[in-house]
C-alpha cells in the first residue's frame, strides 16, 4: 500500500458496513480469535490503518537532517533556496548585527514531499517559521 492509498482512512462505521469486516472476521476466526467483529475492527484494525497512515507521512515530512542527508537532498535543498528567496522578496526581516539586548527568536524548517494521488511526486516544499515557544 502506497502513501496515497492512505488518503483516506475509512472509519469504524466504515469497515464495519464493508464487505472487508467479515473477511477480517473469519480471518482472525480462523487464528484464534473469539471477539466480536465491532470490537475486532476497533481495537485491532483502524488503529493499524491509523498507524499506516502515521508512517507514510513521516516519509514525506523530514526534518532538516532527514531532508539534508536523504534521497532527495539536492530537491529539499532547492525548495529551502526558493523559501528563502521568497522570504526575502517579501522583505520578511533586516540583516542587524546582534546586541546583547535583543530577543532573537528561533527558527525551524518544515518539509513535504507534495504528490500526485497516484504517488508520483509533484514537488518538494520547504518552509521557515520562525518560532516563539521558548
Amino acid at each position: 500500500m502506497n502513501a496515497m492509498e492512505l488518503d483516506h482512512i475509512p472509519t469504524v462505521v466504515e469497515l464495519m458496513d464493508s464487505p472487508l469486516a467479515k473477511f477480517i472476521h473469519l480471518a482472525a476466526n480462523d487464528c484464534g480469535y473469539n471477539g466480536s467483529t465491532q470490537e475486532l475492527i476497533c481495537n485491532w484494525i483502524h488503529p493499524l490503518f491509523l498507524k499506516a497512515k502515521s508512517e507514510a507521512s513521516k516519509l514525506d515530512n523530514p526534518n532538516w537532517r532527514e531532508a539534508m542527508r536523504g534521497e532527495f537532498a539536492d530537491q529539499y535543498w532547492e525548495a529551502a533556496k526558493v523559501e528563502i528567496q521568497t522570504l526575502e522578496g517579501m522583505n520578511s526581516w533586516e540583516v542587524v548585527k546582534r546586541t546583547v539586548e535583543m530577543n532573537v527568536l528561533p527558527g525551524t524548517w518544515a518539509f513535504k514531499c507534495k504528490r500526485f494521488p497516484d504517488g508520483l511526486i509533484k514537488k518538494f516544499k520547504a518552509r521557515f517559521c520562525a518560532r516563539d515557544d521558548k
